[in-house]
């Protein structure tokens, strides 16, 4: 039988310790009377250090994936201020300022520059290593371990993380922006661990599917909102990282439809995909189409050879010959009837997409300074050398340090070393999924391992695409693809040499 950890407020004979009540209230009711001081009467400011105090008291004694789940939902759902280019925002915007901008932003102190999301993130790993230090169960009940090659991987690419910011301010980095260049994929990592250790199976992949799905809707109802109210305006309707979160929302639509094709699934993709189709539409962001196209050719790929996929086939096949004959009627049309045509074609003709051709010259100067140095890039807190100069977007003071093409900008930052200790992570994920997708015993299984397929492609598309390395939706997405993909990889023996035998 497990452990019950007494509360730490319980009577000294039942192994608590009441004293901690005694100095945490204390301590409450001296920052309540020095906030309300400090910010001259504000009700907003005495009631600060409760309302700290009362979330981490609740943090330190949730099991952490409950803590996980509410964070994840949080940082995907809610926008910011400076979303929708500050035309319009939610009421709980400021909300969403506080949990993912620096601290800075909101509270009138210089030296906070980390976000509370971060923080939390932190916090929740000093749980972990006292919860793992005195033994308490809180966390393990009913949870198998996640494959060590998961674990050994996310410590390869936080140590690889901290050498190239290292090596970057040894070279005279610039810190603000080795700060910049890191966090976003530091947190990913952390995520990824927590969530790693702390999931329990089945239930808790729905759970985690729920919550994607929800606050995909949510950010889809917004992108709407805005298109409607202020699209004369504003060309996009939220921020790019939202074609990620509507691409991943998708996959595991597609992916429980196909897995399991009753009528609870299809009446749930009846209701859910014209919005977020409509989210999609609404944000104009040509990138998620690629994404998406991406996660129906996956699943395409991977699915074993049903009726339904031999019915898509020979559709497909028919209709491909009026396809090529529209895309070919279409190729140097302007008329709105062949705008997908022309979508299509501005991806990648940088003679018709300024945007493209901005890309390719960045691309060109990435690769430029990645042959000064190789093996070891310039570490980062470094910016790419400008060998040929592209349109001015000095606008971007991060633009040399944050590329659009993030992969190719690992490589100039990092070299062939950084790059591959950074991507070990990536690409260990995808073969622990991949590998479980064909050895679950059970759809859910197989629906969880291809989400975290999906998620991960995206993922690798946006960092291509559009600054993803930095993209704050990846902390969410790709953390919890990665868990899930480690925490499969036991139960259906893809790690090991015994067959699968238990469900999943």
């Amino acid at each position: 039988m497990s452990r019950v950890d007494p509360a730490p407020w319980a009577p000294a004979e039942a192994g608590g310790r009441p004293w901690l009540l005694a100095t945490l209230l204390a301590l409450g009711v001296t920052a309540t009377v020095a906030a309300a001081i400090a910010g001259n009467g504000s009700i907003a400011a005495a009631m600060a250090p409760a309302l700290a105090t009362a979330l981490l008291g609740a943090l330190w004694v949730a099991p952490l994936r409950k803590s996980l789940f509410v964070l994840i939902f949080l940082g995907l759902a809610l926008d910011q201020p400076g979303d929708a280019s500050g035309l319009w925002q939610s009421p709980v915007a400021p909300l969403g300022q506080l949990l993912l901008a620096n601290l800075n932003h909101t509270v009138p102190v210089d030296a906070l520059h980390m976000s509370l999301m971060a923080d939390l993130l932190g916090y929740l790993l000093l749980i972990r290593i006292h919860r793992s230090l005195s033994g308490s169960r809180i966390d393990e009940t009913g949870r198998a371990k996640p494959a060590s090659l998961l674990l050994w991987t996310l410590a390869i690419s936080l140590l690889t993380l901290l050498a190239l910011s290292v090596y970057g301010l040894a070279r005279g980095g610039d810190i603000k922006m080795v700060k910049q260049q890191a966090q976003t994929f530091g947190q990913l990592l952390l995520m990824a661990y927590l969530l790693a250790v702390s999931l329990r199976g089945t239930l808790d992949y729905r759970t985690l599917g729920r919550v994607v799905l929800a606050a995909a809707c949510t950010k889809a109802l917004i992108a709407v909102w805005v298109w409607l109210t202020v699209v004369s305006e504003l060309p996009f309707a939220t921020t790019h990282g939202d074609s990620m979160l509507f691409a991943c929302a998708l996959a595991i639509l597609l992916g429980l439809l196909f897995e399991q094709p009753v009528g609870r699934n299809a009446g749930l993709c009846v209701l859910v995909l014209p919005l977020l189709l409509a989210g999609m539409v609404a944000n104009s962001r040509r990138l998620v189409w690629v994404e998406v196209s991406t996660v129906v050719f996956a699943l395409y790929a991977i699915s074993p050879w049903t009726h339904v996929k031999r019915q898509c086939t020979r559709a497909v096949l028919l209709v491909l010959p009026l396809i090529l004959a529209y895309g070919g009627v279409g190729w140097n049309s302007n008329s709105r009837l062949f705008a997908p045509v022309r979508l299509v074609r501005s991806i990648g003709d940088a003679d018709l997409d300024a945007s493209t051709r901005y890309r390719e010259i960045e691309n060109y100067n990435l690769i430029y300074t990645l042959r000064a140095n190789p093996w070891l890039g310039t570490g980062f807190g470094h910016p790419f050398t400008e060998a040929v100069k592209g349109d001015d977007i000095s606008f971007f003071k991060e633009y040399r340090f944050l590329p659009h093409n993030s992969v190719l900008g690992l490589w100039g930052f990092g070299g062939m070393l950084g790059f591959t200790g950074l991507w070990a992570t990536v690409v260990v994920g995808i073969l622990l999924a991949a590998r479980s997708y064909f050895r679950a015993q059970s759809p859910e299984g197989r629906v969880a391992a291809f989400a975290a397929i999906a998620s991960v492609l995206i993922y690798v598309i946006h960092c291509w695409g559009d600054i993803g390395f930095a993209e704050k939706n990846s902390i969410f997405l790709v953390g919890s693809a990665l868990a899930v993909a480690g925490r499969l990889a036991q139960p259906t023996s893809v790690w090991t040499a015994r067959p699968a035998t238990q469900r999943v």
